[in-house]
Formats: C-alpha cells, structure tokens, sequence
C-alpha cells in the first residue's frame, strides 16, 4: 500500500530545475549546440520559459559561462547595465578565475560589461553563454531611448564567443515593429524563432508520474489520458489540474466537472493569452471556437485572407498551444479544456480592435519560424535516412531473415521518418 505523501509534489508556478524540469530535450540541445549563436524562444505566460532558461544553465556548465539576465522592470539603458551587473555578480566565483573582479566593472554600461567579460572568457577559450528573461522591457526603452536598444544590439552581436538565448511571450513581436525602420536591421533580424508549447506525450506523461523525483505518483493509464486531453501537455496546466486530483494515498484520480473549473489565475492566464495575439488571430480563435474546427482553406474563407497567410496564423497558433491538430486529420481545433471553457464564458465581450500585436509581425516571425523549423527537420531526415540505409544494408547481409534487433531499428526510423516528413509537409502546406 502506498505511504501518505509528506507533500504534493506537483509544482503550480514558480521555476524548477534538475529533477522538477521535465522534457524540451531537443529544444535544450539545439539552443547549447545548434549553429545559430541569437536564439529567440517564444512561449505563452506558464508554459515554462524561466524554467528553460534556468535549466540551461544548470546543464551548460561545461560548454559555456552562463548567465542569467532578468530585465524585468528595466525602463532605461542604465537600468539594463545595472541589472546586468547583478547577474554577473552571482557569478563571481567564475568571473574570478578567469582573473576578472567583477567589483571594477560596476557602473559600467552594457556595451562595456559585455566586452570586458567576453574578453575575459575569450582569454581562458571560455564561451560566454547570455541567457535573457523578460526582454519585453525593451520594446518601452526603443520607444523612449532607440539608441539605447541600438547599442544593445550591437553589444550582443560584436563579441565571436558570447551566445545569446532569449525568452519572451508574443508581446515581444511589438519590438519588430518598433525596429522596423531602423537604417540598419531590427532588433530581432539576427535571432532565430522557436516556439514553446506543451510537452510531447511521453514528457507530460512522466511529469504526472514524477518518474523524476523520489515520489513517483500511482496513477492509471486512463487517468494519465484523461490528463493529458485537458491539458493538451501544457506543463502549467498539467500540474495544476494533477495537484487537485492527488488524494490522500498518494495516488491521481480520474478528474471530476468539479476539478476542471477555472480559477483565477487560469482566468487571468488566458486573458493574457488572447492579449498577445494579432487582430487575425484573435478572429481565427473566435471561428474557431464558434465552428469546433478548421482547416486552412475554410479559415481562409471564413476571415477573407489568402490559404497562404492563414497556414501561417494557424502555424503560428498551433506552435504556441492556443490550438491543436484534430488526431487523423487536418482540421485544428482550440488547444486545450481550459481555454475553450474560458471562451465560452468570455466570447461575447472579446474583440479584435484592442491588439497590440499586428498581424504583419506575426507574419514575419511566422515564416521565420516555418523555415527554421524545415530546416531543422531537414537535418533529421537525412540522419535518419542515412541510419536506415546503413541498418537496411546490414539487415541485407543476414538475407531475409535479419536480427530482430536490426529490424526493429528498421521498423523504428521508417516510423519516424514518415513522422518528419508528414510534419514538415503540414508546415510548409497552404
């Protein structure tokens, strides 16, 4: 029989790391080891970005100097040198042995700060890895201050050994309109897209187990997919919904109509959700919502805009959880129990006209993150295609009966591979 749990283990906000962070495995590999040194990751409020962030730095240790910067509640180009000295200082100890004291540098503007540290890594063959939180702040200081944000970009982008990884919600695309203008590049012209929506079902599956943590949960299988159909494998959301159906053996039950109404902050989560999508988006969601589900033909329709641009609003809501592909199919439908039930009870009083974000940014990062996303599962076909070539030649010289290890591995990267392709054909379709 299974001990009473000394406490619930489902974290409902606040960041984790180590054991409590689960999955983004091929996002955390990409961002340390991928070519691009200017990474941008997007993701809605509670889908995970400071836990990302934090964890890269727990497991970059050995590749890079990372850093953690919060800008948060920066409003001027002295607040972002102030607030990046203060995330220098919790790394002193390391600063220390490449021979820098850090206590010199205080004062320093951005620009300085970056150089003399960078120099410093540069000097032991040390990479210097800028993990950036809350980065919003600065489409307030482009407005106030251009030169400030224009110095900043250039300060990331002089140094050969810095790395640079930023997180933010859609509200940041305002900085792509803020910098279009510029005479040379936006702000974000440099930084490759990514998108951070739910788990992948095997990830939200063991964080409702905490197969990770000491006090790994009972729970069925059915349970597990009752779960996971609300959620949608959004981390914020699996929690919340696993840390009420915990019962007093330690075990999850099956969620009751009673668990599944919203709180407050899921009320306000998804306010700010819909906050931050374009005028055309926000009338994708309302369609969405009032017909169940849509292709990109019938959005296309149904909004007065061309197949082309309504497969990049529906990559761009489908990358970031608002909706879902419907299984066996190519109709998307809203993303998870919780929004569709805040729509029905907020519908009525939505609007397109309050948008803060234009539909041409979104555009814009859209496609940058279609054609990154393309090229990335590029590259995993041709590994994949490569491995099967080289596991069917084996297989081949056992004659037709070969291994059923080797034949499994066959099975397994056909699988996959026809898994890529079909992805890849659904994001450059339209």
């Amino acid at each position: 029989m299974s001990t009473i749990p000394t406490r619930n283990p489902y974290i409902v906000g606040g960041w984790v790391t180590d054991e409590n962070f689960y999955g983004r495995a091929a996002l955390r590999y990409h961002l340390l080891h991928g070519p691009n040194n200017y990474l941008w990751v997007v993701g809605t409020r509670r889908i995970g970005k400071t836990s990302l962030l934090r964890q890269l730095a727990v497991e970059s240790e050995s590749l890079y100097l990372p850093v953690y910067w919060d800008m948060q509640g920066c409003t001027s180009g002295s607040d972002l040198g102030h607030e990046l000295f203060y995330a220098l200082e919790d790394r002193t100890e390391q600063f220390s042995e490449l021979g820098l004291d850090l206590s010199k540098l205080e004062g320093l503007n951005v620009r300085d700060l970056l150089r003399k540290t960078c120099r410093a890594a540069a000097s032991k063959q040390r990479r210097l890895l800028l993990l950036i939180d809350e980065p919003e702040t600065l489409i307030e200081i482009a407005q106030t201050d251009a030169v400030a944000l224009r110095r900043l970009r250039s300060a990331l982008q002089r140094p050969s050994n810095l790395r640079v990884v930023l997180t933010s919600t859609k509200h940041f695309t305002r900085l792509h309109d803020v910098s279009e203008d510029w005479l040379t590049s936006s702000f974000l012209q440099s930084f490759t897209p990514h998108s951070l929506a739910g788990l992948s079902p095997a990830d939200s599956a063991a964080l409702i187990r905490q197969s990770n943590s000491g006090q790994v949960v009972e729970v069925s299988d059915a349970v597990i997919a009752a779960i996971q159909h609300h959620t949608n494998h959004h981390p914020y959301l699996v929690q919340w919904l696993c840390y009420r159906l915990l019962d007093e053996h330690g075990s999850l039950r099956m969620p009751s109509e009673a668990d599944l109404v919203l709180d407050s902050m899921l009320d306000m989560l998804f306010h700010l959700q819909f906050k931050h999508l374009s005028p055309t988006e926000r009338g994708a969601i309302l369609y969405m919502f009032e017909a169940g589900s849509t292709d990109a033909p019938g959005l296309a329709q149904a909004l007065t805009i061309s197949p082309r641009e309504a497969n990049i609003f529906l990559y761009a809501l489908n990358s970031l959880g608002y909706t879902r592909r419907v299984e066996a199919s190519n109709q998307v439908t809203i993303g998870n129990y919780f929004l569709r039930t805040w729509l029905e009870t907020n519908a009525d009083d939505l609007t397109m006209a309050d948008a803060e974000i234009s539909d041409a940014s979104v555009q814009v990062i859209g496609e940058a993150g279609q054609q990154q996303e393309a090229k990335i599962l590029r590259r995993q076909l041709q590994k994949y295609r490569v491995n099967l070539a080289r596991l069917e030649v084996e297989g081949a010289s056992y004659g037709i009966y070969p291994p059923l290890r080797i034949q499994n591995l066959i099975d397994a990267h056909t699988e996959k591979i026809g898994q890529l392709e079909e992805r890849l054909d659904t994001i450059q379709g339209g």
